[in-house]
Order: C-alpha cells, then structure tokens, then sequence
C-alpha cells in the first residue's frame, strides 16, 4: 500500500539514518547494487535515499527510500535479510512511524545498530498460542461484544494469542463469510480494539509489539 507521509529533505533524512545507524556501515557497491535490485523487483522504480548495513551481523540492512510523482515524494525505511543468497524484505514502516517493531524481526543487536532501538528481552517479545477454554472464552467474548456492530457476524477467531509481556491482554484474527478479517486485541477477556473501525483504545506500544509475530499483524501499523 503506498501511503503519503510528511516531505522531508533528502540530506536531512541521510543524515538522521547515518546517525541512528552509528555502528552501521555502508555496504560495498556489489552489495548496495543486490540490495537495491532485489528491492526494486518488489517495489518498482524506487527512489533509495540511503542503504546501511549491520557491522555485527552482515545479513541485514537499512533502507531509506520513497516514491516519487510529480515533484511529490513518500518516505518509509524497510529492513532486509540475506536468505538463501537473495535479500527479502522484513518489515516496512513510515519514517515517521516507530521503530520499535523491527524488535520483532531482527536480532536486538541488529535493531540497535541500524535503528538506535533498544529491544525488550526476546522472551517478551513473543506470545504464546491461547489455550482451547481461552480460545472459546475469547471467542463468546467477541461475538457478543459490543465494541463494533459486526462482531456477531464474525466466523470465528483465528491465530488466537496470549501476551507474555502483560498476560492480561490477548489478540487474534477475526475472520467472516465474506472472506475478510479484522485484527482484535481483548484485555482481561474482553475486545478492547480492533483494526478495522479501529474502535476502542488501543494496547501499549509494547504489548501490540509482543503480540505482532504470533499474531501476524505489522506492530507499527497499530502503534507498537
């Protein structure tokens, strides 16, 4: 999806990324040259503004860059990893949005290095499946929540997940008969979010982060 954020210049933007990535470093041309293309196969004719490499672990990289049409430019700064000889993109962000979800993706030390982000420890970083009573308490929940005047609708919760950060909260997939689904995140075994209307108040910053990989959502897309 190709979303407009705020303009910034180049050389500032450069130079923010040189600094964050302090212990990074720039890759070789061979290096910069795969990475962009294999970037460019999945995004088009991008604009790169900047490409850091980690100094501890070379299979993973930084990349600033935008789309450009008309004079008009949008940033967003991707992660990638060397797999298999090729580089895959991670996670994508908006350079306005947090970073702190690449905790969820890269090692801490990789994070750190390339985008100044302190990471929890990885044992919170990651939620357990619910159990089979959490599963069908959570789903009675949501099918006779108030939250959103669809809920009744849904077929059923899917990817059902326990925080190990902060037990009290839980997320899932709500799927439904047309096809579609919505992320939803309960506390204390009630819907207190969803992602669709976007109705309720979201989770902290570290809980959506602690959900993201078991659940399958981009965490900086819900404020994690």
């Amino acid at each position: 999806m190709r979303v407009k954020v705020g303009v910034v210049g180049l050389a500032t933007l450069a130079s923010l990324v040189l600094a964050a990535a302090a212990a990074a470093r720039n890759p070789s041309p061979a290096q910069k040259a795969a990475i962009v293309a294999a970037f460019r196969s999945q995004q088009g004719d991008v604009a790169i503004q900047a490409v850091v490499v980690s100094s501890a672990h070379p299979g993973f990289a930084s990349m600033n860059w935008g789309f450009a049409n008309g004079g008009y430019s949008a940033y967003h700064n991707s992660l990638l990893a060397l797999k298999g000889g090729k580089w895959k993109v991670l996670w994508t962000r908006e350079s306005q949005q947090r970073a702190d979800g690449a905790c969820v993706y890269v090692p801490a030390a990789v994070a750190r290095e390339l985008l100044n982000v302190s990471c929890p420890p990885a044992a919170k970083l990651h939620a357990r499946a619910a159990t089979t009573a959490e599963l069908a308490s959570l789903t009675k929940s949501f099918h006779s929540s108030k939250l959103t005047r669809y809920a009744a609708n849904s077929s059923g919760l899917s990817r059902v997940c326990v925080s190990n950060l902060d037990p009290a909260w839980a997320a899932a997939v709500a799927g439904f008969p047309s096809g579609s689904s919505v992320y939803v995140w309960f506390r204390h075994g009630s819907a207190a979010f969803e992602s669709f209307l976007q109705a309720g108040s979201p989770p902290p910053p570290w809980v959506v982060l602690s959900l993201a990989s078991c659940v399958g959502y981009n965490p900086s897309e819900y404020g994690g």
